[in-house]
């Protein structure tokens, strides 16, 4: 059964390796190799999923599945008392369809609270994962903006949901 908690500082090499795998397999035909290498380098490093781990305003998960392989991986940060960031919310490929994105993004919800609007951003060519923010009630709000404050990223749709 796969099982849903909070990461660890021990979590942080496995979490980083997840996040090169997926963004590799997610955006190497629209972005290049060279442009995702570049960035997971830089958001993903083991430094700054640690600095993330540790902010009180966070919350940072993890998804095993039952012999304990980190399988996905959540990260949400609280903006204002109503307001959450979803900043991240990855699975393995091979993994993908299995329940562990849902579990992940229910686990954050109800993090977040009731009464707060969940915020994230999506590549505009993730069409997967625009589809699974739709299929969970987020819509998009019309907004456009450079993925992750990056110019190497490429552009996002900003979708929102109000947790009720």
């Amino acid at each position: 059964m796969l099982r849903v908690r909070r990461a660890s500082a021990d979590d942080l090499d496995a979490v980083r390796q997840l996040l090169h795998d997926t963004w590799h397999e997610t955006y190497d035909a629209t972005m290049g190799v060279d442009v995702v290498n570049d960035i997971t380098s830089r958001w993903h490093s083991v430094e700054n999923l640690s600095r993330q781990l540790g902010d009180p305003d966070g919350c940072f998960l993890v998804a095993e599945d039952p012999d304990g392989t980190i399988v996905g991986h959540a990260a949400a940060v609280r903006k204002a008392a109503d307001v959450v960031s979803l900043a991240r919310l990855y699975v393995l490929p091979q993994q993908q369809g299995g329940g562990a994105g849902t579990a992940l993004l229910e686990a954050v919800t109800n993090w977040a609270g009731h009464g707060t609007t969940i915020e994230l951003e999506v590549e505009t060519s993730n069409a997967p994962a625009i589809g699974f923010y739709r299929k969970h009630d987020y819509s998009d709000d019309g907004q456009r903006v450079q993925c992750g404050g990056d110019p190497a990223a490429g552009q996002a749709i900003v979708m929102k949901r109000r947790v009720s």
